[in-house]
């Protein structure tokens, strides 16, 4: 059965040296800007790591970015996680 909830992902495939957001699909990005991201996912500041991502991606997926990132924090917000504010600060971007 699937999950109810999307993962937003920052991947680094070391077998063929690409990096990318996973969403939906692969969104590649460069290795530097994949890092970046990486490290805002974590931290929790999720308005930089969209904000990145957005900056770095084809424009074909600026849709399916807003998406993942804007449900993830309804998400995180409506469950009350830690960083909340964070979370909903990313819904105004």
């Amino acid at each position: 059965m699937g999950s109810r909830s999307k993962n937003v992902e920052a991947v680094t495939d070391f077998a063929d040296n690409r990096h990318f957001i996973r969403l939906h699909r692969d969104i590649l990005l460069p290795p530097a800007v994949c890092e970046a991201v990486r490290r805002h996912l974590a931290a929790g500041h999720w308005e930089e790591a969209k904000s990145i991502t957005l900056e770095h991606a084809p424009a074909d997926a600026h849709e399916e970015i807003h998406l993942f990132f804007d449900a993830t924090a309804e998400r995180l917000a409506s469950e009350g996680h830690a960083g909340t504010s964070q979370a909903k600060e990313a819904l105004r971007l």
